[in-house]
């Protein structure tokens, strides 16, 4: 018996990376607003309420634990994957994917305390975003470094860009927690929309370009 290798193109994990937490949370989003849970706004630029208020309750609640667990397992599969394209570009990969697969662990934490009161959730709710956007950055930012030395330095330098501009967002938002102390709360939420889009647009410009590079793994099949 002979064994035949069979290619597996990966896009489809990609973008089903990038697009299941983005779509999730406004899906979320809209799901409460029709329930007259929070208010009508665009919550990006409007800061009327946060992913966590918006998540939390009524239909949404469900919708969000359904979408974003499956979420981290792409995610945890698709920084796996990254270490194999690079490869295939001719790049080591160096460490920094193990960081993009370990933060899938704090955002499983976080979704699974949403919607649970008291000191402790609301502890491990902060515990969950902070580890899961600083650990999915600094895993960008490897990766789009890495790409620079590689045939994609075009994409890797652009992606770069892309780290580089979602970076002056989140040190603009801590200044401005700093001398707007009073008026935070609102802005703080418009942050935290921002910041989800803009790690998820990262995702879904490597999903292209795993698409246009037709990215694939062998596995070996019995005929």
């Amino acid at each position: 018996m002979t064994t035949s290798p069979t290619a597996a193109r990966l896009a489809p994990l990609a973008w089903a990376t990038a697009l299941l937490p983005v779509v999730t949370m406004h899906v979320c989003y809209l799901l409460s607003a029709s329930e007259q849970l929070v208010p009508w706004c665009l919550p990006w630029f409007e800061g009327c309420t946060s992913i966590s208020r918006a998540s939390r309750s009524g239909t949404a609640y469900f919708v969000f634990k359904a979408g974003m667990l499956p979420a981290c397992v792409c995610m945890v599969l698709f920084w796996w994957s990254n270490r194999y394209w690079l490869r295939q570009l001719g790049v080591d990969p160096g460490v920094w994917w193990w960081l993009g697969m370990l933060a899938a662990l704090p955002l499983a934490l976080y979704t699974v305390v949403l919607g649970h009161a008291g000191d402790t959730p609301y502890m491990l709710r902060r515990i969950g975003v902070v580890g899961f956007f600083g650990l999915t950055y600094l895993a960008q930012l490897g990766l789009s470094a890495s790409l620079r030395n590689s045939a994609q330095s075009a994409a890797g330098r652009a992606l770069f860009r892309l780290c580089g501009f979602t970076l002056l967002v989140g040190i603009a938002s801590l200044i401005l927690g700093v001398i707007w102390p009073e008026h935070y709360d609102t802005m703080d939420d418009g942050f935290e929309w921002t910041l989800a889009v803009l790690i998820n647009l990262h995702t879904l410009w490597v999903a292209w370009l795993w698409q246009r590079s037709g990215f694939a793994v062998n596995f070996l099949s019995n005929p």
